[in-house]
């Protein structure tokens, strides 16, 4: 019995081992790549080239294929929906279709943009990079798919509309720095997206900041969080885009100056506490004095 349960164990560690060691090798597989965006503006039929950096930091050779897809957002969070467009495809060229690389090896890719191809206005497309491994260990094979996200603006700019729909400011702020989140919503049409540039202001400060928002689509929203450095007390910080303001009051203390705030009210209760006890003793001392009376 006892040998039973010695050989049903190490054949249970010996299966967890494995499975450990095969779940190393496919987590292991993968490709690095950089840039992950690249922004570039292109004049009427203007040829651009640029490049990417790809690294395959792993153990095993992988095959690299290489295809083109044009995004758009589906929702608030800033999810995408990539999809083929034979326009876009056309005036988009990698340099390679496919390639191999070996374990720890780089290798840099040159792509064509063709602006006398590509729909005029902001063109938005990813450039994958899709890997298989050449030699599976194990029996386990792994695709992986990471890419750039290409923003073009081709000939001439879309629509920008935007406004801010919301601001957050938690009321105390500990340091010099205002940190918070803001709101801001995409008004033009569906096909549309930018990169809104909200103006950030405070009063007493009069210093104004530029903040680049995240790629927002027509009729979508997205959330960017900010830093802005303020003045010691209260203030009232403001986030703008166009005609459209939002702001909150804020109370922005350094840490050791709350520190001093929290020992002096601590200081001044336990004072209470003190007083109280003292006085309730006094009362007690005099209910247990009786006044002497005299017979005459």
């Amino acid at each position: 019995m006892m040998l039973r349960t010695l050989v049903g164990a190490l054949l249970l560690a010996v299966s967890l081992a494995a499975s450990l060691l095969v779940a190393d090798s496919v987590s292991a597989l993968g490709l690095k790549v950089a840039p992950l965006e690249y922004k570039t503006d292109l004049q009427k039929g203007e040829r651009k080239q640029g490049f990417i950096d790809i690294s395959n930091p792993s153990h095993q050779a992988v095959k690299v294929r290489v295809s083109v897809q044009a995004f758009r957002q589906i929702n608030n969070e800033g999810g995408l929906q990539f999809y083929d467009d034979k326009q876009i495809q056309l005036g988009i060229k990698p340099g390679l279709a496919d390639f191999e690389l070996g374990p720890r090896e780089a290798i840099r890719m040159s792509f064509v943009l063709d602006g006398s191809n590509l729909p005029k206005g902001d063109v938005y497309a990813a450039l994958f990079l899709t890997t298989d491994v050449k030699q599976p260990q194990n029996g386990v094979g792994q695709l992986v798919r990471v890419g750039t996200i290409l923003s073009i603006v081709n000939d001439s700019k879309g629509e920008r509309k935007a406004e801010i729909t919301g601001v957050t400011l938690p009321f105390l702020q500990l340091g010099d720095n205002v940190q918070g989140s803001y709101k801001v919503r995409n008004t033009g049409s569906a096909n549309t997206g930018f990169y809104p540039t909200a103006t950030i202001s405070g009063w007493p400060s009069t210093a104004a900041i530029q903040h680049q928002s995240s790629l927002v689509f027509g009729g979508r929203e997205r959330s960017n969080n900010f830093t802005y450095q303020a003045s010691v007390g209260f203030n009232f910080v403001q986030v703008g885009y166009g005609t459209t303001k939002q702001g909150q009051w804020v109370l922005v203390l350094p840490a050791w100056l709350l520190v001093v705030l929290l020992l002096i009210i601590v200081i001044i209760w336990v004072e209470c506490m003190l007083y109280q006890k003292r006085r309730r003793h006094s009362k007690n001392l005099k209910s247990k004095v009786k006044p002497s009376t005299s017979n005459t």
